[in-house]
């Protein structure tokens, strides 16, 4: 399971039984008021929900290898988080993750919105039309905060090798 840790919302992503592919799946949202006890809660219950085996943390590494401010917050969140786990904790360089993310979500809505012109049904741009667009970007940000988990996730898991190397090496 992997996190993209933000402020607001921290996007979860999980990859497949084999460890070979990563996907969206969920956003937490953090209130300030709830504090860090609830956030760590539902971290715990996503953990136990997915039978997740290690958790995979994005950390903004800035392009002159620094960690500045938001990757000092990301180690202070994950030093208390620690505790409260039993599966490893590892870090991932996520420098460019919600930038590959957001390429991701619009390549998927130009491919949504072309395969919807082309059957006629999205033809419509006005009334209705617009109020079924409007709806799909009501949470644009949750979407993003997902994928970018599991750009995360993927990136950590191709950095492992191919899945089934090590068994096949090992038989």
């Amino acid at each position: 399971m992997a996190l993209d840790v933000g402020e607001a919302r921290i996007g979860v992503a999980v990859s497949d039984v084999s460890g070979f592919l990563a996907s969206p799946y969920t956003t937490i949202h953090v209130a300030p008021s709830q504090g860090e006890a609830q956030t760590f809660a539902e971290i715990r219950r996503l953990i136990a929900e997915t039978e997740a085996e290690a958790l995979v943390i994005g950390l903004p590494v800035s392009l002159d290898g620094q960690l500045h401010a938001q990757a000092q917050r990301i180690l202070s969140f994950a030093e208390h988080l620690k505790p409260s786990i039993s599966i490893p904790l590892i870090f991932q360089d996520e420098r460019l993750s919600t930038v590959e993310a957001s390429r991701l979500l619009a390549e998927r809505n130009l491919d949504e919105g072309g395969r919807r012109g082309r059957d006629g049904r999205g033809s419509g741009k006005h009334g209705k039309g617009g109020q079924g667009q409007r709806a799909k970007r009501r949470h644009p940000r949750q979407e993003i905060d997902a994928l970018a988990a599991t750009v995360i996730l993927q990136e950590y898991l191709d950095s492992l090798g191919p899945p089934g190397r090590t068994e096949e090496t090992e038989s």
